[in-house]
């Protein structure tokens, strides 16, 4: 199972690669754009939500302009 920490460090390489700001991510996901902020303060996802952000991350394409 996925750990807090774990998928905390999950989102955080990922909004690094991509190059994505934390509080678009937390939008284009949950439509909280302090998602990640309240992540890093210890805030723990419902199993449902935090597969909503592993999907979003294994589904991402970047847009094409």
């Amino acid at each position: 199972m996925l750990t807090d920490q774990a998928l905390l460090a999950k989102v955080e390489q990922f909004i690094a690669d991509k190059n994505i700001p934390p509080s678009r991510f937390g939008r284009e996901v949950m439509g909280d754009g302090a998602l990640i902020q309240t992540l890093r303060e210890g805030r723990s996802l419902t199993l449902k939500n935090a597969g909503k952000v592993i999907q979003y991350i294994q589904s991402y394409r970047p847009e094409t302009r």
